[in-house]
């Protein structure tokens, strides 16, 4: 457990990182970069860099991640609350994540809310080797920044929550305890986002869903598709395992298995199996942003045509 003094240096720390790092957002957008295509890009570039060590849970590349994300909603526009959470660590040991909420007011306080998720959290580092989480799951908190800005000024027929979880990579912890906080019926939907760098030998996204969801979107993500990128949805695991030759239960993959165990409609966007999952090789060097930016594009539009 880290003592008191060390938290007040590193939050001196922390916050002299963040200067820099926001510092070095507004020189590229000062470049004439588009502003959507280059804090996507920028975001997993941040989020991937030295400065954030992997992201593992509970250390201070973590702590610091969180605080770049809370400070990105601000800029948008967002109120942010984060959420404090302890889990078991092995058999006897404690261990704390953080997860970042962020909301904004609006006409609509009184109706349902959609709820996006995307964990932040990666492996960290072991030993000299860094595990920067490019495509899992930075990727996933670029597309969750990405879907704020885009809603940030739109009028809304839904509330909409965007979290990015902690602790999801050592056993879904954040997601879990944030559905322990949320009031079952007033959820009309959860959007997981984790590892979205489409491939472009095969590219592809994947929406698994739960049986109710799949028979009332199925026809329009389907419809998403264009000649850039294909979007298959499914329920069924096995349908998905045999694309991939692989044996995984889609259903228990990522944060969206917490909201599924207690009934919550789901949609869990990504592009499935990624040779470099979980290897200090999943960096940017492997990202085709041209391709992640459509899919974001595309993404955003089928939230904007839920229907009501």
């Amino acid at each position: 457990m880290i003592n008191s003094v060390m938290k007040v240096n590193y939050k001196r720390f922390a916050r002299i990182q963040l200067s820099l790092l926001i510092t070095s957002s507004a020189l590229l957008l000062h470049c004439g970069q588009a502003f959507a295509n280059t804090n996507l890009e920028q975001d997993v570039v941040t989020l991937t860099s030295a400065q954030f060590a992997g992201r593992k849970t509970a250390t201070q590349g973590a702590q610091l991640a969180a605080e770049f994300i809370s400070e990105r909603f601000i800029s948008l526009g967002y109120t942010v609350d984060e959420q404090t959470f302890a889990y078991q660590s092995g058999l006897f040991g404690k261990a704390f994540g953080r997860n970042v909420v962020a909301t904004k007011s609006s006409h609509c306080e009184k109706c349902e809310k959609i709820i996006f998720t995307a964990h932040y959290d990666h492996l960290g580092q072991k030993g000299s080797r860094l595990y920067p989480g490019a495509n899992d799951n930075a990727s996933g908190v670029a597309a969750l920044l990405y879907l704020a800005s885009y809603f940030a000024e739109k009028p809304k027929q839904y509330q909409l929550v965007f979290v990015a979880t902690d602790a999801e990579e050592n056993g879904l912890h954040g997601s879990e305890y944030l559905v322990s906080t949320l009031n079952k019926d007033e959820i009309k939907l959860n959007i997981n986002l984790d590892m979205l760098v489409v491939n472009p030998r095969k590219p592809r996204i994947y929406a698994f869903l739960d049986n109710q969801s799949l028979a009332q979107y199925q026809t329009d993500i389907k419809t998403l598709s264009d000649k850039q990128i294909t979007f298959m949805a499914t329920s069924s695991s096995a349908r998905l395992n045999r694309l991939f030759d692989l044996n995984v239960d889609w259903r228990r993959a990522s944060d969206h298995y917490s909201f599924a165990k207690v009934g919550i409609p789901y949609i869990y966007f990504g592009i499935g199996h990624d040779k470099h999952h979980h290897q200090s090789t999943d960096t940017t060097a492997h990202i085709d942003f041209t391709l992640f930016k459509s899919a974001m594009k595309k993404i955003a539009e089928f939230v904007e045509k839920l229907p009501s």
